[in-house]
């Protein structure tokens, strides 16, 4: 370890960043013609505990230290680190004096910690996994996840046996050069260091009070004021959003402003969203921040995204975990054969359409504020609660067209297993993935390429169940205090078999 002294005597001018802005993702286009938002109400939820990262393991294996290669033992100061970003420098410090942390490079990799052990690059790679679940992941010398502005991603386990391998890890922020932000860029433990400069630009890392958590369909402020304080020209925010960004035909967000100083956004769905705030200055100089957004609600929330969103009804199933009876009581069309055994279009909206009533699985209500942020707040107002479980929108493409489907249960029992299936009467073909977050955190994400279902068409018309793809079964685990702190994703394969998607035809069976 290096101790990294103030050796400062006299600030040099601000040094400018010469770094290009990220063209922004708009969902729609820019509402209201790049004006502030609509609604002066902050919906971004204060910090908060959603339970954190699941350290359960999901796959049957090994969780010990896995050789993925025959090289000879090393000791740890001869590891190779392509994360070196070589400013280490002490030679004009601003701040107090502070250690350096140790990277923790290591001459193996290990598995099931979703670190790059061995500095090499890539997490867990050659671990075993299975396919569909999802870990957090961090690309960066392992003595580093969490410091200065690093923060961890996730990785889907890829493939259609038994067992996969780990995709590469994606969504996080991994160590950088230190730039004069007044953050810790390589994420060492020492911010601006090498650097002899006054930092204007403050940017956020991950816990910071001026980046809370949001939640689904909140509209969330970004206040370009927090980050900078100088004399600005030019404003200019950017968006990218999560694992559906790929399937849906439109972003899974709206945004507003996004070239003026308080912009905003408003997500459809869980998950990361990573900001970059580009600031161009009076004299020229460019600025950039880049930090993520994490947006989740309580308990266990489980989204549908399909291709063909804007001409194919497909519907979201949450099965009753107390039995495994059949999702529909015959093989008749789902208008006449539905049951409150799952949670689906007919039962979990805020208006009730179907002939059973609304579901009742024995969970308490939970306050109005988790659920009327989204499509048809307005009739959870009037209910004056957020029933459990619920479903925020049905995508009938009349209703609502191009949009994600998603069914929640805010306050799961600890150790209930809840089974998921996708629905497809209508005859035409769609590529569904489903996302699964528990407390909060991606914890499975099936379906999506290249393990796409290769043919996933309903019967003709409505007068049978049709296409019925079921998923997988997610154990949830629930702490004393009631959060929701993570949960076992297990892909369902046809019975007998130990691979393959379970996708059948006017069969309403389990």
């Amino acid at each position: 370890m290096t101790t990294r002294r103030a050796a400062c005597l006299s600030v040099l001018p601000l040094v400018a960043l010469a770094c290009a802005a990220e063209t922004p993702v708009q969902f729609g286009g820019t509402l209201d013609g790049g004006a502030r938002p609509p609604d002066a109400r902050v919906d971004a939820a204060a910090p908060r505990d959603l339970g954190g990262r699941s350290d359960t393991p999901v796959a049957p294996v090994d969780r010990g230290v896995i050789a993925v290669d025959d090289r000879p033992a090393v000791e740890p100061s001869d590891v190779a680190n392509i994360y070196d970003t070589g400013n280490g420098s002490d030679a004009c410090a601003v701040g107090a004096a502070c250690t350096a942390r140790p990277d923790g490079c290591e001459a193996r990799e290990r598995c099931g910690n979703g670190l790059d052990d061995d500095c090499n690059g890539q997490s867990d790679e050659a671990c075993p996994c299975i396919p569909g679940t999802v870990q957090d992941c961090f690309l960066g010398p392992p003595g580093r996840q969490g410091v200065g502005q690093c923060r961890a991603g996730t990785q889907r386990c890829q493939g259609t046996g038994e067992f996969g391998s780990w995709t590469a890890c994606g969504g996080g922020i991994s160590p950088g050069a230190e730039t004069c932000d007044n953050l810790d860029n390589n994420c060492d433990g020492c911010a601006d260091e090498g650097l002899c400069c006054r930092a204007e630009l403050l940017c956020p890392g991950p816990g910071d009070p001026r980046v809370p958590d949001g939640r689904p369909f909140g509209l969330y402020p970004l206040r370009g004021g927090m980050f900078f304080t100088g004399d600005v020209r030019r404003w200019q925010w950017a968006i990218r959003g999560g694992p559906c960004e790929s399937v849906l035909p439109r972003p899974t967000f709206e945004t507003y402003g996004l070239d003026t100083r308080d912009g905003a956004f408003r997500p459809t769905l869980s998950g990361d969203y990573t900001i970059t705030l580009t600031v161009t200055t009076g004299t020229g100089a460019t600025f950039t921040c880049t930090f993520v957004v994490h947006v989740a609600g309580p308990g266990l929330r489980v989204e549908l995204c399909w291709d063909t969103s804007t001409t194919v009804d497909v519907d979201l199933y949450l099965h009753d975990p107390r039995n495994n009876r059949p999702w529909f009581s015959s093989a008749a069309g789902p208008l006449d054969s539905a049951n409150n055994d799952s949670c689906n279009w007919s039962n979990c909206e805020a208006n009730i359409r179907g002939r059973m009533g609304r579901v009742n699985w024995g969970y308490p209500t939970t306050p109005v504020a988790n659920c009327d942020s989204g499509p048809f707040g307005a009739g959870w107002r009037a209910l004056g609660m957020c029933s459990n479980p619920r479903l925020d929108i049905d995508n009938n493409l009349s209703k609502a067209s191009g949009v994600p489907e998603n069914v929640n249960v805010d306050n799961p029992r600890d150790g209930e297993t809840f089974r998921i299936m996708a629905q497809n009467f209508t005859g035409t073909r769609a590529r569904p993935v489903v996302n699964v977050y528990c407390g909060g955190r991606l914890r499975g994400t099936l379906g999506a390429a290249p393990d796409s279902l290769p043919d996933f068409t309903g019967a003709s018309g409505y007068t049978s169940v049709g296409a019925m793809w079921r998923v997988a079964d997610v154990a949830v685990r629930v702490d004393a205090s009631g959060a929701t702190t993570g949960c076992e994703v297990t892909p369902l394969h046809p019975p007998g078999m130990r691979a393959g998607f379970d996708v059948t035809r006017n069969d309403p069976r389990y």
